[in-house]
């Protein structure tokens, strides 16, 4: 290990390739980074970029964001997959020049009177 370097470990089980690099990407601008796998583990290193030396609390601050950005860029990437068939019907709608704007089949009601055909009517 190198003076000044933080080396932080992330489970390959656990976060995707694509999360980690996501991530370190913000870290650019401060660090230089480098990434390894080793024994099912990401090992993630990060040397800043300015020469100074950093003191215990600032080395302790940034490996627990890190941590946090990691579990951030991991749930966006859950996240993004998970809803990924949403997403494909939206934007395949918008560009649908309306071939699917007709009204579902079956009654919609609401047990307070909240009557959706009044709004739909209403539009247009």
């Amino acid at each position: 290990m190198k003076a000044n370097e933080i080396i932080v470990f992330a489970d390959t089980n656990l976060y995707s390739k694509d999360s980690i690099f996501k991530c370190l990407y913000w870290y650019g601008a401060k660090f230089h980074t480098n990434i390894s796998i080793e024994n099912n583990q990401y090992k993630i290193s990060l040397t800043p970029v300015a020469e100074k030396e950093l003191s215990k609390q600032e080395i302790d601050t940034i490996v627990q964001q890190l941590n946090n950005d990691l579990i951030d860029f991991n749930l966006r990437d859950i996240v993004s997959k998970e809803t990924a068939n949403i997403r494909d019907l939206l934007i395949a709608k918008a560009f649908s020049n309306g071939e699917f704007d007709e009204l579902p089949i079956g009654e919609i009601a609401d047990p307070i009177g909240f009557d959706i055909n009044n709004l739909i009517d209403g539009a247009r």
